[in-house]
C-alpha cells in the first residue's frame, strides 16, 4: 500500500512545522471534523501496531521524537 501524493506532502509539511502552527493546524481539522475525533472508538494494538511500536522503540532515528 502505498501513501498518496497529497498525504505525503502533508507529513512532510507537518513534520518541519513550529509547535504554534501545530497548533493551529490541528485546531481547524476539529473545527473542520466537527470535533468528532472524540466518538471515535479506541481498540488495543493488534500483533502489526505492537510489531511497529517494538521497531520504533529500537529504532535510534525515532529517539529524537520522544
Amino acid at each position: 500500500m502505498s501513501i498518496s501524493n497529497i498525504k505525503e506532502r502533508l507529513l512532510g509539511a507537518i513534520t518541519v512545522m513550529d509547535e504554534a502552527n501545530a497548533a493551529r493546524l490541528w485546531e481547524y481539522l476539529l473545527e473542520l471534523s466537527g470535533n468528532r475525533w472524540d466518538s471515535v472508538e479506541e481498540e488495543d494494538p493488534d500483533e502489526v501496531d505492537l510489531n511497529m511500536i517494538q521497531e520504533a522503540e529500537s529504532d535510534p532515528d525515532c529517539q529524537i521524537f520522544r
